[in-house]
């Protein structure tokens, strides 16, 4: 499958129009009343898109009003819709956005208590934040995400820790292959009982739709990133495997508003790999973003499910970071 790079190049300009309209003047982000909901993956997102004079102005003011004494985010706003439920997730992206953009007051002293919260033995990172106790749930997303802001922070310790952790995720699997435990407690033992109406944060089925894809997806391009870092072959392995548990799953892996990372991890794998069916399930992916992009240029649904109203800020923000992510893997890896 071919991609068509001038549908996803103007998809991303619309994307950018309309971030751009919804940055305040002082460097804030609507709506403002969510705070770190909507804004945590905007400085990535500008970074990455050439206007790192906003990036900027947004990262000057979660400086002032969301960084705390202790390098904690949320403090003014705290934290809304799902970044209740997933501590480091928002942060990590926040850290990884503010490295990018060179402002180091932010990103250093934000790591500098984020990377506190790694379980000193496991390698996982504890899904309740500092609150939480050591045997209570790590969660694959939140870990993933941290192992990422841990990559660009270069701390190579950090990033190690986790990869691991993940791969022993792939062990923990049922012998069949057809189910995933995106969580652990008490060390590691997979979460298998949970309360009720949760199952989609707790497992994947493969074969049902609307899975979470976006956890192992995002889990394998960390991997992906991890092997390149440290040469380590295992990491590579892992994320193919990953990958290809997710390839597995129903016939809406490639179109849902869950799917975009599984993407953005296949285009990292593409890279390094030059296999062709990695460009496919990009190519794929990628389609299927364009196509649910509404008119002003937004998107609706980000792939952590969320009825606030930040959600279109950041489905709009992610989407943005999976189109010109992907398309430069899938370009460098056609050299």
């Amino acid at each position: 499958m071919t991609t068509d790079t001038s549908a996803c190049k103007q998809a991303a300009i619309k994307a950018v129009r309309w971030l751009i309209r919804q940055q305040n003047e002082d460097g804030s982000f609507q709506p403002l009343s969510e705070g770190m909901a909507g804004f945590h993956k905007v400085p990535y997102a500008l970074a990455l898109s050439g206007q790192s004079g906003r990036g900027v102005r947004l990262c000057n003011w979660i400086v002032d009003n969301s960084l705390d004494d202790e390098g904690d985010l949320g403090a003014m706003f705290g934290r809304q819709g799902p970044l209740e439920r997933y501590y480091e997730y928002g942060p990590a992206w926040i850290i990884a956005g503010a490295q990018r953009l060179g402002q180091f007051g932010l990103s250093m002293r934000a790591w500098g208590f984020l990377s506190s919260l790694q379980h000193p033995d496991t390698g996982g990172f504890l899904r309740g934040g500092p609150d939480a106790g050591l045997d209570d749930e790590q969660d694959m997303l939140g870990t993933a995400a941290a192992g990422l802001a841990a990559l660009y922070m270069g701390d190579e310790r950090v990033g190690r820790a986790v990869g691991d952790f993940l791969l022993r995720r792939l062990e923990s699997m049922p012998a069949t292959g057809e189910r995933m435990y995106l969580m652990v407690r008490r060390g590691e033992e997979p979460v298998r009982v949970h309360g009720e109406g949760l199952d989609e944060e707790y497992t994947i089925e493969i074969g049902e739709s609307g899975q979470w894809y976006f956890v192992p997806s995002l889990v394998a391009g960390f991997l992906a990133k991890l092997a390149e870092a440290t040469e380590e072959r295992k990491y590579l392995r892992g994320a193919q495997a990953y990958v290809d548990f997710c390839e597995s799953g129903a016939e809406d892996r490639y179109v849902s508003p869950r799917s975009g990372f599984f993407g953005w991890a296949a285009s990292h794998l593409y890279l390094v790999t030059g296999n062709v069916n990695y460009r496919r399930i990009a190519a794929s992916v990628l389609e299927g973003i364009v196509e649910r992009q509404n008119p002003d240029g937004s998107w609706l649904e980000p792939q952590l499910p969320s009825d606030a109203l930040s959600a279109q800020t950041d489905a709009t923000a992610e989407a943005l970071i999976v189109i010109l992510e992907t398309l430069d893997n899938l370009e460098a890896g056609a050299e």
